[in-house]
């Protein structure tokens, strides 16, 4: 591994915990980049003596290949992941093959990662409980393990298919928080474009908004619901509709469209809402 891999912008994206874990893959991997997506068994590989849940290893492997650094497939209905870039910086005299190849045919879509294992239930009726918050490569990815040349091996199909996929989750945002937020319709300023700054907001607050679908809704697919829901919350909080001021000094001060989509605001409100319908 090159130094030049860790100031890698796909690897950077990520939380230092999934970058020990995406490294920690490349032990558990066969020779063609393989390994079973069962986040049970990377635990147990991987994090054997701490104290990591699975759905913490499940969400890093979203991370992961939210990141391009990995990527979903499946073969005989069984699901597995490919370690992005795998052929280009390893060189095996005698590979072995555990796992089925990774392929584009079998690659599962960008918002399709597996639901949690040992549940295949369709709904469980929270998204009552976010609606009451108002009262979620190989070729695929080409992340540069050893530094030269990070992303370039990237298929454009793939990339293109990727950035149509976080624009148009970023094109349902900025409609919900329009329609519900910004003026006329509420207080804050309209979001008029959606320039390079606001999608990578959108980007990087997937991670957060994929674990708040995953629960509501069983699924890790951002819709238009979501934001919908999401934003009708914020409305509801006088600090994150604009009704009330900021802080000495910051009285002029209102929340827009990138404060709303930080990670910490997403939970934040996800955490006050959901708490109050427990309790």
């Amino acid at each position: 591994m090159k130094p030049e891999f860790w100031s890698s912008e796909q690897v950077m994206e990520c939380s230092p915990m999934a970058r020990l874990m995406f490294i920690g893959l490349w032990n558990f991997c066969d020779d063609a980049g393989n390994h079973v997506a069962s986040a049970k068994t990377i635990k147990a590989e991987i994090f054997p003596g701490d104290d990591i849940s699975s759905a913490d290893v499940q969400r890093m492997l979203d991370e992961l290949s939210s990141n391009s650094l990995i990527a979903f497939y499946t073969n005989d209905s069984k699901d597995y992941l490919h370690v992005t870039g795998w052929k280009k910086h390893q060189k095996i005299d005698k590979p072995t093959y555990k796992h089925p190849p990774y392929s584009d045919d079998a690659r599962r879509g960008l918002d399709e990662s597996s639901p949690p294992e040992g549940n295949g239930r369709e709904g469980n009726g929270e998204e009552e409980k976010l609606s009451s918050l108002r009262s979620d490569s190989s070729d695929a990815g080409g992340v540069d393990l050893l530094g030269d040349g990070a992303g370039q091996g990237e298929r454009p199909d793939l990339k293109t298919r990727k950035t149509d996929r976080i624009r148009q989750i970023a094109e349902d945002a900025r409609g919900a928080y329009n329609a519900t937020l910004a003026k006329p319709h509420g207080l804050l300023p309209a979001c008029t474009v959606l320039n390079k700054p606001r999608l990578k907001a959108v980007e990087k607050a997937l991670p957060t908004v994929r674990q708040l679908c995953q629960r509501l809704f069983r699924s890790e697919r951002v819709t238009p619901q979501f934001w919908a829901l999401y934003f009708e919350t914020a409305a509801d909080d006088d600090f994150h509709s604009g009704r009330q001021p900021g802080g000495p000094g910051h009285e002029n001060w209102q929340p827009d469209f990138e404060y709303l989509l930080r990670e910490a605001v997403i939970a934040k409100l996800a955490d006050r809402a959901l708490s109050e319908v427990v309790a």
